[in-house]
């Protein structure tokens, strides 16, 4: 079946300012004030704030995994994609579990991007697709991150080891001659050359209101711009927003909404969009990559809830992308059929409490 879908690409907007009145546009709220908590039902990466953090996991940078963590890690990554869905039995094109995971992040699009649950909603799918890789395809790691400020201030982003093909994902995407729409510039190599996906368009239509069949691309530096010989510019990948220099005044930040606003804008937004592709739109989930890349976002978050006690209550903006709704800490984060259990904001707060537990290496 296909859809006809928004695929709004918030990936491309950048920082203007570092106050949370910059927050742009206009959705609907992520979370929804004083709602009854639904039956609980056991699911990964379900709630329910406290309890006892007595070993947590080590997330480590992804050059600090030795070569076997790698594979292991990419091995359950591929096993997610190959295993059937069990949500969404109305969705044709969802078709896996991992799609259950995009669709859902394309869905809420307006209601987790541009608003105050922007971090907490992304930890605590992070979470889940943690608790995916260790419960249904026997991964015993934790989720790795990708620290891209190290390639940035090495200005050799596309030569990050993130993207060789032996060790890491794959690098950029190839034009492949091929007429067939959806299947133009694709990842060649690597574990995940030759995946096929079904949410979303694809390079080069990636704001395409639909979806189709195509092959997981990548477009380094937007694909803009090509040399003599039409072959496509990589450039410096738009280092500037993402390098060491760039984090300084983030982490100088006193308030949440400054943090927020300023790291989704800026750093986040412009690693999904120097990479492009698959990973432009919201349905990045697509792109393997985007779990490393928000548990890096994640790490920069819990680093800067560390350096002050009150920071883990920290937690202030609006709901919606038209701010009118005060965000608050009890505020219930939407997570459609993903959890049979109601979790809020708070409940994903302190990443060494309760149903989270993990620290990371940096």
């Amino acid at each position: 079946m296909m859809l006809s879908r928004a695929i709004l690409f918030f990936f491309s907007l950048a920082a203007a300012a570092v106050d949370a009145s910059v927050i742009p546009g206009s959705g609907r709220s992520s979370v929804i004030p004083g709602a009854d908590r639904a039956s609980v039902i056991p699911s990964a990466g379900a709630g329910g704030g406290g309890g006892s953090c007595t070993a947590p996991a080590v997330r480590k940078e992804w050059r600090e995994l030795t070569d076997p963590e790698k594979a292991e890690y990419i091995r359950a990554a591929v096993c997610l994609r190959r295993l059937p869905k069990t949500k969404y039995a109305q969705i044709n094109i969802v078709t896996n579990r991992l799609d259950e995971l995009v669709y859902t992040h394309f869905t809420l699009r307006t209601s987790i991007h541009f608003v105050a649950a922007f971090l907490p909603w992304h930890r605590w799918m992070l979470k889940l697709h943690e608790d995916l890789l260790r419960s249904e395809c026997g991964y015993a790691g934790a989720q790795p991150y990708w620290d891209w400020t190290i390639d940035a201030d090495a200005r050799n982003v596309a030569g990050s080891p993130i993207f060789d093909p032996v060790t890491g994902f794959g690098g950029d995407g190839k034009m492949t001659g091929s007429n067939e729409p959806g299947f133009r510039r694709c990842v060649v190599d690597g574990p995940f050359a030759n995946t096929n996906l079904t949410l979303g368009m694809g390079w080069p239509e990636v704001n395409t209101r639909s979806d189709r069949l195509h092959c997981l691309t990548r477009a380094f530096n937007a694909g803009l711009g090509n040399d003599a010989n039409g072959i496509p510019v990589v450039g410096d990948m738009q280092i500037g927003a993402y390098n060491s220099s760039a984090l300084q005044p983030i982490y100088a930040f006193d308030k949440f909404t400054n943090l927020a606003t300023v790291l989704e804008e800026l750093p986040h937004s412009r690693v999904h969009r120097s990479i492009s592709g698959d990973m432009a739109p919201t349905t990045a989930p697509n792109e393997p990559l985007f779990f490393l890349h928000h548990a890096n976002v994640d790490r920069i978050w819990a680093k800067w809830q560390g350096r002050n006690n009150t920071r883990l209550n920290d937690y202030s903006g609006f709901q919606d992308t038209g701010r009118k709704i005060p965000a608050a800490i009890t505020d219930v984060m939407v997570t459609m059929e993903l959890l049979n259990t109601t979790i809020t904001v708070k409940d994903y707060m302190d990443t060494q409490a309760g149903p989270m537990c993990y620290t990371y290496t940096n």
